[in-house]
This record gives C-alpha cells, sequence and structure tokens, in this order.
C-alpha cells in the first residue's frame, strides 16, 4: 500500500499542475473598447478565416498610449496561435518573446494552415508575451504592453469561456484599419482523458489514505 501511495503521489504531482493548467484563461487589460471594425478592414476577402465583419464587429484596441496593458493570460498554459491572414504590403511578423521567436510571418505563412502551440507563462504584468514586428516604419514593434507610435493591436471579444481571441495587427502605413496581419491565440484544453485519470488518481490516494487509517 505504501508503494501505492507514493506512485499516487507522484502521479498527482505530474497532473495536477497540467490540469490547474486547463483552467488558465485570457482577459485584456485596459485598452479602448467598443471600437467598431473600420469600412476598409477586408474580413471579407484577405481575412475572411477571422469571421469578423467591417462595420459590424467591435474590438478593443491598444496604441502607444497604453503602456503595460493588453493581452492578459491567467498562469501558465499550453497556447495555440493560428495564422488567419494579411492586407499588407509591408512583411509583418507575429514573435513569441519567452525564447522561441518568429511564429509567423506574411510572407511565408498560409492562412488557415499555419499553427504553433507553446506552453507559455504571463510575462511582465501578467501579460501573454508576444509581439508584431513590420517591416515598414524603421523596425518599429507593436510589443503586447508597450506599443510603438503608429503601430496598433486590436483584440475581437474574447469567447465566453475565456480561452480563444483574435489578434489583428495595425502596422502604420496610414490606413487605421487593423488588418495588416490576424492571429487567433488560444488556451488549449486537456484531452478529455487526462483530466479523468488525474481524477481517477486523487481517488486512489483518498482511497489508500482512508485503508491506512482504518
Amino acid at each position: 500500500m505504501r508503494k501505492l501511495l507514493t506512485i499516487t503521489a507522484f502521479a498527482l504531482a505530474v497532473i495536477l499542475p497540467s490540469i490547474s493548467a486547463q483552467a488558465a484563461t485570457l482577459s485584456l487589460i485596459g485598452g479602448t473598447s467598443g471600437v467598431t471594425l473600420p469600412a476598409n478592414f477586408s474580413g471579407v476577402s484577405h481575412l475572411s478565416l477571422t469571421g469578423l465583419q467591417a462595420g459590424v464587429d467591435k474590438v478593443t484596441t491598444f496604441d502607444n498610449s497604453n503602456v503595460n496593458q493588453g493581452l492578459r493570460l491567467s498562469e501558465t498554459a499550453t497556447i495555440r496561435f493560428d495564422y488567419l491572414g494579411k492586407e499588407a504590403g509591408y512583411i509583418n511578423k507575429a514573435i513569441e518573446l519567452a525564447g522561441f521567436g518568429e511564429l509567423f510571418s506574411t510572407d511565408t505563412a498560409v492562412a488557415g494552415v499555419s499553427s504553433m502551440t507553446l506552453t507559455l507563462s504571463p510575462g511582465a504584468f501578467d501579460l501573454l508575451p508576444f509581439k508584431f514586428t513590420t517591416s515598414g516604419g524603421g523596425g518599429r514593434e507593436a510589443v503586447n504592453g508597450n506599443i510603438d507610435n503608429p503601430l496598433s493591436i486590436a483584440f475581437s471579444q474574447i469567447s465566453n469561456d475565456g480561452r480563444s481571441v483574435i489578434a489583428l495587427f495595425g502596422d502604420g502605413a496610414g490606413d487605421h484599419d487593423y488588418d495588416d496581419m490576424a492571429i487567433r491565440i488560444s488556451v488549449v484544453p486537456l484531452p478529455p482523458a487526462l483530466v479523468l485519470f488525474g481524477g481517477a488518481l486523487l481517488g486512489l490516494g483518498w482511497l489508500g489514505r482512508k485503508r491506512k487509517t482504518a
């Protein structure tokens, strides 16, 4: 029985952090909410995968005035990035800042095909560590939490479960339409079987403890 308890304790130490990560959520800190996507947002032609409509859908926008504000990650989690398209003359890139580097580049990524999954922890001010860059504007960057003027980032409404949002990049070319690069950012839930396994281990641990005290 002692061996069973030891194995159970070890397994729980491994599995419980993962189960906790399944509860991670995304949220927005600051920004200007309720901004209607402008008429020149190319949701129909180049960014149909976003499902967003010009003149209809509203986003929360961030620019150089929103220091230390942006997309918040509640805790360490597995994050999936999906490239959804672009309408831009510049080469724009999405980059993860915690060590992985370039996620997508508009000159090579394929909308609806290119994706990347990483385990990430919140960065400074609990913000998700990523940024957009552009080949225009002298190397300016739109870091989540610190955006160079005149670049901008807009986020769609976060899904009801708090696990998915679309990030839109404005590369400062003068059109202010947030369609120069689009990516979906999602918290990846654990497979149901893994959650059940964790529950079973908890049950074994409780049963072993009960027998030991009986």
